[in-house]
């Protein structure tokens, strides 16, 4: 009976102290960051060698392939001192690889080590010390090949593989598609290739001024060119005026986008600016323009104009030459009594020389039935409707204890709308006159159909003559 009870103990006490050192593992103790640091020498003079790009990849990233190495993977460059440091390291096993034109690749463990990697302690600073890099003897090559991806600095897309682009380097210009700078064979297909030099070249980027900035950079000519250029684009303001705006429109604002749509429709598009335009201005009060500025446009870009009641309108914009051939301003117009095509059409021209975006068509519209019935309504009465500009005369004459429909088969929606109706007595009744319901005129708010075809909407006016 004791000895159970003491191996209950026993158990109960094993339990606690594996408690205890669970929560001190993930709780005080837990994961903490380590740092990585050592210092690349030349193996000859036992100079500091700055400039070496290091890369440290932890086991997982060697085995496995690049999408589960995500995050596995840290490269930085030593300084003038020739020393680097990696901070906030989780313990993991390790193996640093350097590179540097000029000197023989490094690695860490080395190759004739039976160990291939390196353990990093949680919580702790670990200093490989000074690593050796052999400069290589031979002389240099007689041409280095050349290959360019040229992008833009916005949206880091790569320019439009047909346009032509010179690159000097030095004195030396050569003239190439884009397509062709990233293939790095000419349009014969030969190499495109320059003589090898010691030091660095001077490289001026020129490509169509229209559309992108000269950019000139430095690039070491002992060695195969294979980088990435961004290039800045040219920035223009659009100048957008909101014109024949509907008097019935209060309230509303016009949203708009500057977008660049990806070529792969399964992509959404990257939008480089937004502007909202509160004061739309009426047909009789039109508003001041606006701008809206987006930097660094990379033609061609597209206008998204979102407006409540209107189906979006998307223009593409991809002349400079709208803006005289320089940097400034381009005038848009968006007009909501244009019509610039149908709504199926997903990207619209702009009207020509008008520089309009036209939003009839792209107006959303309901039927409408102001249907009249009340005590007031009487056999043989007619009845005229009048909804937002829009009256109409019914010349059906009122059954006895029924109603008049007065229809409207297009009629804008997301806004409240003015509405009247006038019943006019059967002419045996003409002395008593006619009368309006309401009087003065009221509005309705003419909802969006939420479905397609759109139904109409049915709107109840009480016929009852005004005491």
């Amino acid at each position: 009976m004791n000895l159970r009870v003491w191996g209950g103990w026993l158990l109960a006490v094993a339990g606690v102290s594996v408690l205890m050192t669970m929560g001190c593992e993930k709780g005080a103790l837990g994961v903490r960051s380590s740092n990585v640091r050592g210092t690349i020498i030349d193996s000859a003079s036992s100079n500091p060698i700055n400039g070496v790009r290091v890369r440290l990849v932890t086991e997982t990233a060697v085995m496995g392939n690049s999408q589960q190495a995500l995050g596995q993977n840290y490269v930085t460059q030593t300084d003038g001192n020739g020393q680097f440091m990696f901070t906030n390291m989780t313990p993991d096993k390790m193996k640093l690889e350097a590179s540097k034109v000029g000197y023989e690749d490094l690695e860490y463990p080395g190759g004739s080590s039976t160990v291939t990697v390196f353990y990093v302690p949680n919580g702790e600073d670990v200093n490989l010390g000074a690593l050796k890099m052999a400069a290589i003897p031979n002389p240099l090559p007689q041409n280095i090949s050349v290959r360019i991806i040229l992008r833009d600095s916005k949206s880091m897309e790569v320019l439009d593989p047909a346009s032509v682009v010179s690159i000097a380097f030095d004195d030396k210009v050569f003239t190439h598609t884009v397509l062709q700078w990233q293939s790095g064979q000419t349009a014969a297909g030969d190499p495109i290739t320059l003589p090898a030099k010691s030091g660095d070249y001077t490289v001026s980027i020129n490509p169509d001024p229209e559309y992108y900035k000269t950019k000139t950079m430095t690039i070491p000519g002992n060695s195969a060119i294979m980088t990435d250029i961004t290039l800045e684009a040219n920035s223009y303001n659009l100048v957008v005026r909101c014109v024949n705006v509907p008097d019935y429109i209060k309230g509303g604002v016009v949203n708009l986008y500057a977008e660049k749509i990806d070529t792969d429709p399964e992509r959404a598009a990257k939008v480089l600016a937004t502007h909202t335009i509160n004061n739309l201005g009426t047909l009789s009060s039109p508003n001041l323009p606006e701008i809206v500025t987006v930097p660094g446009i990379a033609f061609p870009i597209y206008l998204r104009v979102n407006i409540r009641g209107y189906q979006d309108e998307v223009v593409k914009i991809d002349d400079p030459a709208i803006a005289d051939k320089e940097q400034g301003n381009i005038r848009i117009d968006v007009d909501f009594l244009a019509d610039n095509g149908t709504t199926t059409v997903v990207l619209k021209p702009i009207i020509p020389i008008q520089s309009k975006a036209g939003l009839l068509d792209n107006r959303i519209t309901r039927p409408v039935t102001l249907r009249v019935a009340g005590p007031d309504l009487l056999q043989g009465d007619s009845v005229e409707g009048y909804l937002w500009g829009n009256p109409t005369y019914n010349p059906l004459i009122a059954p006895l204890g029924g109603f008049i429909d007065v229809e409207f088969p297009n009629v804008p929606v997301g806004y409240e709308l003015p509405y009247s109706v006038t019943v006019m007595p059967a002419p045996a009744r003409a002395a008593s006159g006619s009368y309006s319901i309401p009087n003065p005129a009221e509005s309705k708010m003419i909802s969006p159909p939420e479905d397609l075809p759109a139904p109409t909407l049915i709107i109840g006016v009480n016929a009852k003559r005004p005491s």
